[in-house]
């Protein structure tokens, strides 16, 4: 009876012994290997050129995700402002939302006027 208690308890210990060598080398490559990387990198991202940030946006290696998201910050902040393109049109039917806000303004010419719900100018 003795024996079979013992034989019960070997498979419980030998699992927990596992566990527990797991969970040792995960912490120490944690707080030895990944935070200070972490800080490291964090240092060198607030020096990194615009060129150098992109490459490391593509490959999307970071020590960290606070990390991660201040090379993404620095990525948009290294992006040229947005240009805005005209078509060459007449403005008001550039900028016109048809059933959106129409102005109370009636623009209208010698043989035109324009009509804000469609954003179409029509004949007189």
């Amino acid at each position: 009876m003795e024996e079979e208690s013992l034989r019960f308890w070997i498979i419980p210990m030998v699992c927990f012994v596992v566990v527990a060598m797991i969970l040792v080398v995960t912490l120490d490559y944690r707080f030895n290997v990944m935070y200070p990387n972490a800080a490291i990198e964090r240092e060198q991202l607030k020096t990194i050129t615009c060129e150098e940030i992109f490459e490391k946006q593509k490959t999307g290696k970071y020590w960290s995700s606070d990390n991660a998201r201040i090379g993404a910050e620095k990525a948009l902040a290294c992006l040229p402002p947005p240009v805005e393109k005209s078509s060459g049109g007449n403005p008001y039917v550039e900028f016109c939302t048809p059933g959106g806000f129409a102005p109370n303004k009636i623009i209208e010419n010698s043989t035109h006027s324009f009509n804000h719900d469609t954003c179409v100018w029509d004949l007189k």
